[in-house]
């Protein structure tokens, strides 16, 4: 047996598709004894004991059907590799928010450390990770959490990736910094792709907390940024004032602002989005009926827009 022949098991089930449709309902939920619930890891799972190279126990004795806690137990025996081969698992976080949402088998590379093809269950080019049909899909490193090499390989080795995150990678975890970063209110594209912009933006984080200012998001930098984001983001002295709204905010009070700014002859998309735009609308606004131009938004300022926060 061989990573070809894991590769070949999952190529053999193209376009398998659940019965009836909608239902989660297939042979790799049979086989796994949990059918009728979402089954990615699963058929990952399936694939891996056809070819002759059981994973064993992780959620059960078959395998895993939960991607965070597979993550998990990767992650603590070291399997996490960022070199992956033909064979190897991918773990996919859809919303750069730390939590996996879907698994695969990586087939290779596209582009080398950019783009590759993975074969995946429960997918369809309109739902990513519930869309019912076994495909090969193609995906980008900017959409991965983590590479898995499971250790069921003859040539499988323990790995022990650095934990840090440094310009050039690209994934979930520059998605996460690049958030925080932007909630701590720097102007940064959330991309997932750790470039020049980011580094240099990390440098001046680090500046300003007394951190070794090497624009690498090791361990400690990681738990600052972790620790500054996980405070309230208005001092409590403001909050018994009224509601603020700043760079970072979402939601219905985001965009009730930006319909406010828009009848004042701004041109915001009412996205419900606190972001670089609606600051400058903001400060513009500030500056023009003399209100303190800090670009937060408020009891004067939705006193101003004649909005009730």
């Amino acid at each position: 047996m061989s990573r070809q022949q894991v590769i070949t098991t999952a190529a053999a089930e193209d376009g398998i598709t659940e019965s009836p449709a909608g239902s989660n309902q297939n042979k790799y939920g049979a086989w796994y004894g949990l059918n009728g619930v979402r089954w990615c890891a699963i058929f990952v799972s399936w694939v891996f004991d056809k070819a002759g190279h059981p994973l064993g126990k992780i959620d059960t004795p078959k395998g895993f059907q939960y991607c965070p806690s597979a993550y998990n137990f990767w992650k603590r025996n070291n399997r996490l590799t960022t070199t992956p081969q033909m064979g190897d698992i991918v773990l996919f976080d859809w919303e750069g928010d730390g939590i996996c949402n879907h698994t695969g088998i990586f087939v290779s590379w596209i582009k080398q450390g950019d783009t590759f093809q993975s074969w995946e269950g429960n997918t369809s080019f309109g739902s990513d990770s519930n869309g019912g049909r076994v495909m090969l899909r193609q995906r980008s490193v900017q959409l991965v959490k983590a590479f898995v090499d499971p250790g069921v390989f003859a040539d499988s080795a323990i790995a022990s990736p650095d934990e840090s995150v440094r310009r050039g990678d690209k994934g979930t975890r520059v998605t996460q910094i690049q958030k925080w970063l932007y909630q701590l209110g720097y102007t940064i594209t959330v991309d997932g792709d750790f470039g020049e912009k980011t580094e240099k933006i990390v440098r001046e984080f680090q500046k300003k907390y007394s951190l070794a200012s090497d624009g690498v998001v090791d361990i400690i930098t990681h738990g600052v940024m972790e620790g500054e984001v996980s405070k309230p983001r208005i001092p409590e002295k403001k909050l018994i004032t009224g509601a603020f709204l700043k760079n970072g905010d979402a939601g219905v009070a985001v965009v009730a602002l930006q319909k406010g700014l828009n009848k004042k002859g701004a041109k915001l998309e009412e996205d419900g989005m606190f972001g670089k735009a609606t600051t400058d609308a903001l400060k513009a606004f500030q500056k023009k009926n003399k209100l303190k131009v800090d670009g937060i938004a408020g009891p004067q300022v939705f006193k101003a827009l004649s909005i009730k926060p």
